[in-house]
């Protein structure tokens, strides 16, 4: 939807350039840019009347609900991963309804749902959120669950089934640019995970520590340490004479490993691959033999992330 309105004219007291989006700014203060009462959604019948001088008027014009494949399309290109979600489940969009013009009182009337409605005049697409089933293996599940899903516990037909039933992924969430800076990523999160029909839901967020908008939405953190493997790969590749700003990409991967002596050269090469071959064994339980070039740029980009893994588990749920 690049025909976005954008909501300064609404929402400029709550949106301020520089500000940090998660409702704090980089100083630890309070932000501005977040409204003090957020309601509506997909049940507003019972949300607390809220004083319309101390509310974003924008957020009443909001809805959440059902939407489809088109809307995640529409809003993918903003995502910095591909388009590809795995096998998707459901998928939930934030839209926004420009107030009627009859009157001041207009803009601050409840908003009206109507699940499945496309956009017309004066509709927008403002968020999406994608769930979708969740891998069958995951180490920082098995350490946030007990192992309940662990492959070796019950099988890998019984684990598949057990994780299909109980799980679902937060595999993308995304808000257009001009919306940012209004609590509305955590409020979709919230609002849908009830929804999805699984007793947990879980995501994985590289930059999970610095935007917390799990967190904020009634998620579990559980921050991840580095692998054994990912240990001996770090330690091999300081070993053979690479620093850390060497693999910052793989083509700087590359080119610091090739201006190796031999010997050293070799090491990197070798414990390189088998870090690989590890890495991906571990999500895809195959035998894999990935070209060097493929086995830089994972080296590159997963070796020293440290992803924040997420669970939501439904209130109901009966351990």
């Amino acid at each position: 939807m690049s025909n976005a309105p954008t909501p300064a004219q609404h929402a400029a007291p709550y949106l301020a350039p520089g500000e940090y989006t998660g409702g704090e700014t980089a100083k630890g203060a309070p932000s501005p840019c977040r409204p003090p009462c957020i309601h509506g959604g997909l049940n507003t019948a019972n949300a607390p009347d809220a004083n319309p001088q101390s509310c974003c008027s924008l957020l009443r014009n909001i809805r959440i609900e059902r939407g489809d494949r088109a809307d995640w399309l529409a809003l993918a290109p903003l995502h910095y991963r591909s388009h590809h979600a795995g096998a998707v489940t459901d998928i939930f969009r934030l839209a926004y309804s420009e107030p009627s013009r009859q009157g001041a009182l207009a803009a601050l009337s409840p908003p009206v749902y109507s699940p499945g409605a496309k956009y017309g005049k004066g509709e927008h697409l403002v968020s999406v959120i994608v769930y979708s089933r969740s891998p069958l293996s995951l180490a920082a599940r098995n350490r946030a669950t007990g192992g309940r899903y662990r492959l070796a516990r019950c099988g890998r037909v019984a684990a598949a089934s057990l994780i299909n039933q109980e799980l679902r992924i937060i595999s993308r969430v995304v808000v257009a640019p001009n919306w940012r800076g209004l609590g509305l990523a955590s409020r979709l999160v919230a609002e849908t995970m009830p929804l999805v029909g699984t007793p947990y839901v879980e995501s994985l967020a590289a930059m999970g520590e610095m935007h917390p908008l799990f967190v904020r939405a009634g998620m579990t953190a559980y921050p991840q340490g580095p692998s054994k493997e990912g240990e001996r790969l770090a330690a091999a590749l300081e070993a053979a004479g690479l620093a850390r700003a060497d693999r910052r990409s793989a083509d700087r991967l590359a080119a610091a490993i090739d201006a190796l002596d031999p010997a050293s050269r070799q090491l990197a090469d070798r414990e390189i691959a088998r870090w690989a071959r590890s890495y991906l064994a571990a999500k895809n339980h195959r035998t894999n033999r990935p070209d060097r070039r493929r086995m830089l740029e994972l080296a590159a980009r997963h070796l020293d992330s440290r992803p924040v893994y997420y669970l939501w588990r439904k209130k109901a749920v009966i351990e």
